[in-house]
């Protein structure tokens, strides 16, 4: 599907609205469409989120994503691995996504994780889906997109999966389709055990409405069922295909760590954050000064970090550094190191907003480390509620 004259005209006024005519990402039509197409050609809230995520986009610089090496060798990828395939058909332009989720320690994943680098590995990956369909339609005209399926084969129901399903596999979807809307055409679940009814009510509610038509379920296997969407030429020799691959196969189970040490190691500092607010640190920092997050949190939240040249308490003036999201609940202690890009004031955020009645609790800690590699913890300026 293309944009009409309508939407052509709608798309511009968007690009100008948002002053991004001079963007690279908004120079490709089908970028802008793909907003304008998710939240139900309404221009005022497609050009708000668009504007959010062009943000983010220099402040990760997240067209480097495909390109770190260490995230493509980092071992957790071999454990939750999507093959971005390409092509699907010689007469279409969609992208392939293979993963095997009925073979991934769902349980396992879910006890360990880190959640940062567990994100940033699927940011990497949807950048990469991205370009290759910026790609697609560059030479072909046409709007392309993903075309991902799930093979759940060996998965087992449990109540577990249900919780999983619903905290942290609906946070990083929802995450990733926040920032990359409309960018898969096609979801094809395949080997869809008895139980999948169950499975579907339950993430359904979760999903946004745009990509609820594009599920398709089958029994069928794999390979019966791919190939009704895939040229054989195309398809890895372990789909039934002509290409000198295989698909990639999750081992398990997921390593374990030792989650009485990981919280001995550092000291954290708990933050109660009230029901239908936020608690946010102050920090001064200067450009290359190097943090290290400890986060840990044991119910859901939302987490986002803001820069301000000045020292206010305006949320409208601070501008979003990291992509801010909701956390799910997780036992691990997350840790990862920030390369501080500007001079001046940020302001870590805990939300606790969508909750009415419970507060909840966030341990957390930062440090930066001296010319003699001591670690010294940091302190908030201050510490305040909104």
């Amino acid at each position: 599907m293309s944009p009409n004259p309508k939407e052509k005209e709608a798309i511009l006024r968007i690009i100008d609205s948002i002053d991004a005519r001079d963007d690279d990402y908004c120079a490709h039509e089908f970028n802008v469409y793909r907003w304008l197409v998710a939240y139900g050609n309404d221009e005022e809230e497609a050009a708000k989120a668009l504007k959010r995520h062009l943000n983010i986009r220099k402040t990760i610089d997240l067209n480097s994503f495909v390109d770190k090496v260490e995230l493509e060798e980092d071992e957790l990828n071999k454990y939750v691995p999507i093959d971005v395939i390409g092509q699907n058909h010689p007469d279409d332009n969609k992208v392939l996504m293979f993963e095997r989720t009925g073979k991934i320690d769902i349980s396992g994943l879910v006890d360990n994780v880190l959640m940062h680098k567990f994100m940033q590995i699927k940011l990497k990956m949807m950048e990469s889906v991205h370009q290759k369909v910026v790609a697609a339609e560059r030479k072909t005209g046409r709007q392309s997109g993903g075309l991902f399926v799930m093979d759940l084969d060996g998965i087992s129901f449990s109540p577990k999966l249900i919780s999983v399903l619903t905290g942290p596999y609906r946070i990083m979807w929802g995450t990733l389709f926040d920032h990359y809307p409309q960018l898969l055409q096609k979801i094809i679940i395949v080997n869809a055990p008895s139980f999948v009814n169950v499975l579907h009510q339950a993430c359904s509610p979760f999903l946004p409405d745009d990509y609820k038509e594009k599920i398709v379920i089958t029994s069928e296997s794999a390979i019966d069922a791919i190939q009704k969407h895939v040229d054989k030429s195309f398809l890895p020799s372990d789909l039934g295909g002509e290409l000198p691959r295989k698909t990639s196969l999750p081992p398990a189970p997921f390593p374990k760590t030792n989650k009485k040490e990981e919280k001995e190691k550092v000291d954290l500092v708990a933050i109660s954050v009230p029901a239908g607010k936020y608690v946010i640190q102050k920090f001064e920092w200067k450009q290359g000064n190097e943090i290290e997050f400890f986060l840990n949190n044991e119910s859901s939240f939302h987490y986002f970090m803001f820069h301000s040249e000045d020292d206010t308490r305006d949320m409208e003036t601070w501008r979003e550094m990291t992509v801010g999201c909701e956390r799910p609940a997780l036992s691990q202690v997350d840790s990862w190191k920030y390369t501080v890009p500007l001079d001046g004031y940020y302001f870590i955020r805990y939300g606790n907003h969508n909750s009415w009645y419970f507060s909840t609790t966030v341990n957390t800690n930062h440090f930066i480390y001296n010319e003699n590699g001591e670690r010294i913890a940091l302190t908030p300026i201050e510490t305040f509620n909104i």
